[in-house]
C-alpha cells in the first residue's frame, strides 16, 4: 500500500509539473457526456405570471436537428446553456409543464437580483428566440414505490415549478394519489400559475392548493407562514411531504414535522441552492489540467471554482451547480477547499474528486478536468 501511495504522489507531481497534455483514458464524466446531447429548442411563448415572473414555453428546433423533446418525470429539470459575455454559463430551471405531454417543456423563471442567466431570460429573450439546454435530469418529485398514497407539497416563492408539474401527473395518472400543495407567497401578486392553480381547485379531487399570504389578508386565502394548524387536518396515517423553496422554509417546516413524529425518511427536498458566505475575501492562482492542454487563471474564495471556470472561458461540464448530480466531477491534485451541500460519495471523496459547482478555494488550486 505505501508503495503505492508513494506511486501516486509521483505521478501526481509529474502532472502538476509538467501540465500534461497527453491523451486521458474516458472517464466517467466523458462518457457521462455522451449520454447528456444537448436539445434544441424555442421560445414559442413568453407569459408573464408575476411582476417579477415569466414562463417559457419551448417547443424542439427541427432546423437545429431536435425533432421531439427528450421525456422527463415531474420533479425534473433541464439546464439552459448559453454564452453571456463571452462566458459559457449554464442555469437550471424545474419544468413545470405536464409530463405527459412531451410535446414542449414549460419553465418559469423568477427574477434574481444581480442574477446572469434570469434577467437575460426576463428582460432580452423574445417568442422565437433560440435556447441550447440539456436532457431533463434530477431525481426530485414522487416515487410510486418509495412513497405513500398522500402527497403534501411544502412551496415556497418559485418553489411551486416542480409541482405544478407533478399536480397534472397525479390528476391525469395516479388514480390512486392525492396531492395537497402547500404554497407560501408574501402578497396576492406574487402568486405564480394562479388561473391554472384555481382551476385545479375547482375541477380536480385529488389535487388541492392552499395559498397563505405572509404580508396581507385576502378572502379566500389563509394568512401568516405555513404552520402546524394548517397542516393538521391534512396528514394522513402514512405520509409523504416534498418540499421546494428557501432554505428558511425547510428549516422551519422540520421543527413542525417533527412534531407529528413524522419520519425523516418520508421527507424530500429540491436542492437549488448552495449557500456559503467565507470568512474572507482572498483571490488565488488556478491551475486547470485539460486533456490536451492547460489554463492557468485567478478564482476567488468567494466564488465556487465552477465560475472561476467559466471566466476563463473553459466550457466546464455543469448541470444542477448544487453538487447533486456528479456531471462537474474533476480532480483536485492540489490545493485546499472548502465544499459545501456536495451529496459526493465516500469512496470518490477519498480519491479526490470534488464538485467545482460547490467548491469555494482557500488556497492556490490545481485542478483537473476530463474534457
Amino acid at each position: 500500500m505505501e508503495e503505492e501511495i508513494l506511486k501516486a504522489q509521483k505521478e501526481r507531481a509529474s502532472i502538476i509539473k509538467s501540465y500534461s497534455s497527453k491523451p486521458l483514458k474516458e472517464s466517467n464524466i466523458t462518457l457521462l457526456a455522451k449520454t447528456r446531447n444537448l436539445q434544441y429548442v424555442t421560445i414559442k411563448e413568453i407569459k408573464e405570471e408575476t411582476p417579477d415572473t415569466k414562463s417559457f414555453i419551448l417547443a424542439p428546433d427541427a432546423s437545429k436537428g431536435t425533432y421531439e423533446l427528450a421525456p422527463f418525470k415531474a420533479g425534473q429539470y433541464i439546464s439552459i446553456k448559453m454564452f453571456v459575455n463571452d462566458i459559457y454559463v449554464t442555469r437550471a430551471y424545474s419544468l413545470s409543464s405536464n409530463p405527459l405531454n412531451p410535446k414542449f417543456y414549460r419553465i418559469t423563471i423568477k427574477r434574481v437580483k444581480n442574477g446572469l442567466v434570469s434577467n437575460i431570460m426576463l428582460d432580452e429573450m423574445e417568442e422565437n428566440s433560440g435556447l441550447t439546454i440539456s436532457l431533463p435530469a434530477g431525481n426530485f418529485g414522487y416515487e410510486p414505490l418509495r412513497d405513500e398514497k398522500n402527497i403534501i407539497a411544502i412551496a415556497g416563492g418559485s418553489g411551486i415549478t416542480p409541482f405544478m408539474s407533478l399536480a397534472y401527473e397525479i390528476e391525469n395518472s395516479r388514480p390512486q394519489t392525492k396531492l395537497t400543495v402547500f404554497y407560501s407567497v408574501k402578497t396576492l401578486e406574487d402568486i405564480i400559475f394562479k388561473e391554472e392553480i384555481a382551476h385545479f381547485n375547482k375541477k380536480s379531487k385529488r389535487v388541492k392548493f392552499i395559498i397563505t399570504l405572509t404580508r396581507e389578508e385576502q378572502e379566500g386565502y389563509l394568512n401568516g407562514h405555513i404552520n402546524k394548524k394548517m397542516l393538521e387536518p391534512y396528514i394522513a396515517e402514512f405520509n409523504t411531504f416534498l418540499m421546494c423553496g428557501p432554505k428558511a422554509l425547510y428549516q422551519t417546516m422540520n421543527e413542525i414535522l417533527s412534531e407529528f413524529n413524522i419520519p425523516k425518511k418520508s421527507v424530500h427536498y429540491e436542492n437549488y441552492f448552495a449557500e456559503y458566505k467565507p470568512n474572507t475575501n482572498n483571490e488565488y492562482e488556478l491551475k486547470v489540467i485539460l486533456k490536451n492542454d492547460f489554463v492557468i487563471t485567478k478564482c476567488s474564495s468567494t466564488e465556487p471554482l465552477l465560475i472561476a471556470l467559466e471566466k476563463a472561458g473553459i466550457k466546464a461540464p455543469s448541470l444542477c451547480r448544487v453538487g447533486t448530480c456528479g456531471f462537474c466531477k474533476s480532480v483536485l491534485l492540489e490545493g485546499k477547499i472548502k465544499m459545501v451541500g456536495s451529496s459526493m460519495p465516500t469512496s470518490l471523496a477519498e480519491n479526490d474528486y470534488i464538485h467545482p459547482c460547490v467548491a469555494y478555494p482557500e488556497s492556490d488550486i490545481v485542478l483537473r478536468l476530463d474534457i
